[in-house]
């Protein structure tokens, strides 16, 4: 029995079968031949000794017989220096230099490398991913737009060729189960995969904020863990010691996504590596679909930066070639807070604290933060254009779909195919010297975990990214922030108004400008409708004197209806499109917290106000005939005003906070609060607007269609 010992480590490859001397740990404790090889085990692996790439090893022999961790000491002892090196009750050699480490013994001890598979002189594609590559490529969109593109991409065959598709040769394959807790150290600053997203505004001259880009900010570390059994060697090694080690699944499917970002929230989101659907969420600022505890710390003026952002920036077409390694699952069970974290999160008392703790103290904590992270390779390119029509938005994404296939069949790298072994795979913004139009040069270079690169924040749409208080809520110790912060919110609650302005689509034969309530001596729109609807009800009684004489009481009634005070006054007033007005201006009440620029809502009840005339938007349905539905639209005090939703241009259901340009449809609402006609134009001026019932044929009615999108003041 000895008081120390020093410990010689050595690695056994089992491919050549050479040994590497790696190691030299003292370890002040007494050994015995009667301890375990796990006692061992724990005593070189304390106080982080040892890394964890090698804490996981098994014991071995020197020529590579491996040994359980229940084996004991002694018997080990023998089987590495061999049954002749000394008698059975022989201590091992002691120092004796000046005998000032007489009692330090020294060992040579053997770990197994696991073995790394044989690397090939190419890493050729699969059969299938071969399959993918000779069949001709599903271009029916190109098709139908030929002027797009030239005539050799009308349809692109296969122009696949076996030598292109192997990729060069890059070293030993990197796997998440390979890793240390030193490495994914390394991987963790290159990366910042446990940072919280910010986003950041810039000042102008005017006091006012606008949207600048999204940063990262660091609220949470790594918490340490025991080995995974699955990341051991053997059954029989039970390490104590805990390492940093994220949660993660391998992941090796490339993949290419093309779409469209239209603000500079979105651009931004596209170039941080925010998944498509989260960008489309995200859209004019509402980050995510979260109205409330996402923007919790948001003022006034940066949500108007957030939701004025679309106005400011060019359309662009993004295009991301995507080589993914592994996914980090981020939950409380892998992490823990930072100490300012901690110590700022304890300050939120009130509106004020809450609004610092989101910016003040932005950079260690953040607004939200994803759960999953997606680490690889990626390239990513983004082309800026102009739209002229809706569809210039399928278009470029078909022709852009087009240049990136086109590359693929040409002998550069295949979409959604993964190499027999592992799928390699490049990004742009490492420090290799190879381009990324050259693919088999760039496979080897995001193999070493150095190279690897945040390529995607969230892949279950919105459930994965989420306000950082909502986060910080999934903790048991931090359960209560949620409820926190919204008791702080509540508190800060008040009633707005919210302005805006419909700006009308274009339309043929019709002027594009805005929504508004008019008034014209000259003209009586009202009167102009009325003869036109009592032409269609005479031309249907036909020659029936009896349905004619019906049809002449109902439209006296109806024009005596109308003309009065208190609907047109006299035909004079009306509500159309026409030149931007003080009448176009637009005003709902809804409620707030924290400051925040009020936003309308899709599928909420609002009475719409206008200030120039002091009157309310309402509808007047009293005219319809038979199976002939008949409304108009005009203004009038509160007690007599309707009730109206905001429903989005082909999602009707939809609900949640409407961003800047929203394309919408103006609905009205019964006296149960039930959609039951829409807003549309006059069929013959195009510019007086009247409602529609869901379900009448389009025969049956005056109107054609008509949608505006919102502006907010």
């Amino acid at each position: 029995m000895v008081e120390s010992a020093i410990f010689n480590v050595n690695i056994y490859n089992p491919a050549d079968g050479s040994s590497k001397f790696t190691n030299c740990i003292i370890v002040e404790e007494k050994i015995e031949k009667s301890d375990k090889l796990s006692v061992i085990r724990n005593h070189i692996v304390k106080d982080k000794k040892f890394d964890s790439d090698k804490a996981r090893l098994a014991f071995c022999t020197k020529s590579g017989a491996r040994m359980v961790d229940g084996t004991k000491f002694g018997v080990y002892l023998r089987q590495v220096q061999g049954p002749a090196a000394k008698s059975d009750g022989e201590e091992p050699k002691k120092e004796t230099k000046d005998d000032t480490d007489a009692d330090l013994a020294t060992y040579d001890i053997y770990l197994e490398a696991t073995e790394a598979p044989k690397e090939k002189k190419k890493n050729e594609l699969s059969e299938q991913a071969k399959a993918l590559l000779e069949s001709k490529l599903d271009m029916d969109l190109v098709a139908k737009k030929p002027e797009l593109l030239t005539a050799t991409l009308k349809e692109l065959s296969s122009n696949y060729k076996h030598e292109n598709y192997q990729a060069e040769a890059g070293g030993d394959v990197v796997t998440g189960a390979t890793m240390s807790e030193r490495d994914w150290a390394i991987v963790l600053r290159n990366t910042h995969f446990l940072n919280g997203q910010r986003v950041v505004f810039t000042k102008n001259a005017n006091g006012s904020r606008s949207f600048s880009r999204i940063d990262r900010a660091l609220p949470f570390k790594l918490k340490p863990r025991q080995m995974d059994p699955l990341d051991v060697a053997d059954g029989s090694i039970k390490v104590q010691e805990e390492y940093r080690i994220p949660h993660y699944v391998t992941t090796d499917d490339s993949y290419v996504n093309v779409y469209e970002t239209a603000s500079a929230l979105s651009n931004s989101m596209a170039a941080s590596s925010f998944s498509q659907m989260d960008i489309k969420a995200s859209a004019g600022g509402s980050l995510f679909g979260a109205s409330l505890s996402v923007k919790a710390g948001f003022s006034k003026n940066e949500s108007k930066a957030l939701a004025s952002s679309s106005s400011s920036s060019t359309r662009s077409m993004n295009i991301t070639y995507n080589f993914p390694r592994v996914v980090l699952h981020l939950d409380h069970r892998g992490l823990e807070l930072t100490d300012h974290c901690k110590e700022v999160l304890e300050g939120v008392k009130d509106e004020e604290s809450l609004i610092r703790f989101h910016h003040d103290y932005g950079p260690n904590t953040g607004h939200f933060f994803s759960a999953n992270v997606q680490l690889g390779g990626r390239i990513f390119a983004s082309e800026q254009f102009s739209s002229t029509e809706s569809s210039s938005s399928a278009q470029t994404a078909n022709a852009m779909k087009v240049a990136a296939s086109a590359s693929f069949s040409a002998g550069s790298f295949s979409a959604s195919a993964s190499y027999s072994r592992e799928t390699q795979g490049a990004e742009s913004r490492t420090n290799q010297n190879h381009s990324p139009s050259s693919p088999p040069k760039w496979c080897p270079t995001v193999k070493p975990f150095k190279n690897w690169r945040v390529i995607n924040y969230t892949f279950n749409l919105q459930k994965d990214v989420m306000p950082i208080g909502d986060f910080l809520g999934s903790f048991p110790q931090y359960a209560h922030i949620p409820q926190k912060f919204e008791a702080i919110m509540e508190a800060s609650k008040r009633l707005v108004a919210c302005k805006f302005r419909l700006r009308a689509l274009n339309q043929p034969g019709a002027v594009n400008e805005y929504s508004g309530l008019r008034k014209d001596k000259e003209r009586k729109r009202h009167k102009d409708v009325l003869d036109k609807y009592e032409e269609e009800l005479q031309s249907k009684a036909g020659t029936d004197v009896f349905q004619s004489a019906r049809v002449n009481g109902h439209m006296n009634s109806l024009r005596q209806r109308v003309r009065e005070d208190s609907f047109t006054y006299n035909y004079e007033e009306f509500v159309g499109i026409h030149s931007l007005d003080e009448g176009c201006n637009f005003e709902v009440e809804v409620e707030t917290v924290l400051d925040r620029k009020p936003q309308l809502h899709l599928n909420h009840p609002y009475f719409i106000y206008n200030k120039l005339h002091n009157a309310y938007l309402a509808a007047d349905t009293h005219g319809s005939y038979k199976d002939w539905y008949f409304g108009y639209l005009f203004y009038c005090r509160r007690p007599r005003a309707s009730k109206w939703v905001f429903r989005e241009k082909g999602n009707r259901s939809k609900e949640g906070p409407i961003a800047e340009g929203t394309q919408v449809e103006l609905s009205l609402l019964d006296d149960n609060n039930q959609p039951v006609a829409f807003v549309q134009r006059f069929l013959h001026d195009k510019s007086t607007l009247m409602v529609s019932k869901y379900g009448v044929d389009d025969e049956k009615d005056l109107t054609t269609s008509h949608n505006s999108t919102v502006e907010y003041l």
